[in-house]
């Protein structure tokens, strides 16, 4: 990200802000309350727009102008409140939205063997079922299943 600004009702909250990210490494943004911090990562995700700025992603320049474009480029954000629907399941959580279809409906077998994978390349799948209701897992799975569903 380069020169990132961006005010609401001509009040800035984000100035020519830089912030370069590579894969495999993990970054902490750090700051007050009202600091800008989720508003530049809102920026990054796609849910807000800059008023100034470039984001680059590998190398070319990318605009989001909505949370799933970024998503489609491998960009997500995972919030502190969960966003899961607790009355369905892990799969029907994850894939929301973008369900597979067979044969013009939901391919529920292929949704939950998706899941497995997933589950299984976050080293995470233990104890957490496809099928299992999302209101029915741990804080710390469910937060699994957000990491997931990104």
């Amino acid at each position: 990200m380069r020169g990132i600004a961006k005010s609401f009702l001509g009040v800035s909250v984000l100035e020519d802000v830089d912030l370069d990210c590579r894969a495999g490494e993990v970054h902490a943004i750090l700051g007050e309350n009202g600091a800008g911090k989720s508003t530049l990562m809102k920026i990054l995700a796609g849910a807000y727009q800059p008023d100034a700025g470039t984001i680059l992603l590998g190398g070319e320049q990318v605009h989001f102008g909505h949370p799933r474009e970024a998503q489609l480029k491998g960009v997500s954000i995972i919030y502190q409140e969960f966003t899961l629907l607790p009355d369905r399941t892990v799969a029907q959580n994850i894939f929301l939205g973008r369900e597979p279809i067979a044969r013009g409906m939901v391919d529920e077998r292929r949704m939950e063997a998706d899941t497995e994978h997933i589950l299984r390349s976050l080293n995470a799948e233990a104890g957490i079922s496809p099928r299992s209701l999302v209101r029915n897992l741990s804080v710390a799975q469910q937060q699994t299943v957000e990491i997931a569903k990104a």
